[in-house]
């Protein structure tokens, strides 16, 4: 490609004190009246994020991308936040060429869709400069934030007729599990595996408040997912939560994401490590062991890892040699 750019999403607070009058779990008590609990108003405030930036920037801060007429350009969209967001480009056509740093097999070009990047999901788009003008990068939404959420597209040497938001405007967002040519991956959905693990993930009050299940236990009581290197292993996960998001992120492997509601895939084979999960949605993945250690695979909306879904793929066989000095640390765990 001609230019190369990597663009973070993130939120952040402009009120930080917001935070404390917020429990460890994320519940504002405010919501509970009786001791009772509307279902709708479970879980983290996430009003609280009111400033949206790309690479550590918002609004009019944020720096233009330079192109040229004729060149390729690739975006690198990384998202660091804990809120899921859609970006619409303006002006072009482009193609989803990678999703968490995996190559999507012969993507289509696209045009006025919505691109939806979960809490740690990265995607990359690449599209052809061929509109001159002044063209936006945007996040659709209705949050106070969602306007910050921009950057403008800059052709050098071009009149700047300057782009207008459309951010209210109702597009369709683009389906991963069709996207690209389909062909068969690594796994199959009806090939023998060695580990079969459900995962289903709820919400549900705890004693201090709001906590995030797995199986119905909090970490670190769920149950890990136990392998030896070289096991296949298939994981269906299924989100019982009644509002909240799961992008669910397994550290140190990928896995190919094979169903979801039952249907099996039907674009390019779809290799991630993080997968978002809608209310009632479920999803079956499937992956080879073959990274010893012990890992964790916890929803990426940190707010809900912290108050228990997270559970660990652990090797039988693995032994860490590491011994943490109890006198020489200021880490301490959530």
């Amino acid at each position: 490609v001609d230019r190369d750019y990597t663009l973070v999403l993130d939120e952040w607070m402009s009120n930080p004190n917001a935070e404390s009058n917020m429990n460890m779990s994320g519940m504002d008590h405010s919501n509970m009246g009786n001791g009772q609990m509307d279902m709708s108003s479970m879980g983290h405030d996430m009003s609280m994020y009111d400033i949206f930036t790309i690479n550590g920037k918002s609004g009019s801060a944020v720096k233009p991308l330079k192109v040229k007429k004729g060149e390729k350009v690739r975006l690198r969209l990384v998202n660091a936040g804990y809120m899921s967001h859609k970006l619409h480009l303006h002006g072009h056509k482009f193609k989803i060429v990678a999703a968490d740093g995996q190559p999507i097999k012969d993507p289509q070009p696209i045009k006025d869709e919505l691109l939806n990047i979960a809490p740690g999901e990265r995607y990359d788009i690449e599209f052809t400069a061929n509109n001159p003008g002044e063209w936006l990068l945007e996040c659709h939404g209705d949050m106070k934030g969602t306007d910050g959420m921009k950057v403008k597209i800059q052709y050098e040497g071009a009149t700047n007729n300057t782009d207008k938001s459309n951010a209210k405007e109702d597009l369709p967002t683009v389906d991963m599990t069709n996207y690209g040519k389909h062909e068969l991956g690594s796994f199959t959905l009806d090939q023998k595996y060695d580990v079969e693990y459900t995962m289903n993930l709820g919400t549900t009050m705890g004693k201090d408040g709001m906590v995030y299940t797995i199986n119905g236990k909090t970490y670190p009581e769920t149950a890990p997912i136990k392998v030896k290197k070289g096991d296949l292993v298939k994981v269906k996960l299924v989100n019982n939560s009644p509002t909240d998001l799961h992008p669910m992120h397994l550290h140190g492997h990928f896995f190919q994401v094979l169903s979801k509601n039952g249907k099996p895939i039907t674009g390019s084979p779809l290799i991630k490590d993080t997968l978002n999960l809608k209310p009632g949605e479920e999803y079956v993945v499937a992956f080879r062991a073959n990274n010893p250690g012990n890992w964790m695979f916890h929803c990426h909306d940190l707010h809900h890892a912290s108050a228990g879904m997270i559970t660990e793929v652990k090797y039988k066989d693995y032994k860490s040699d590491y011994k943490p000095n109890p006198n020489d640390t200021t880490n301490k765990p959530e």
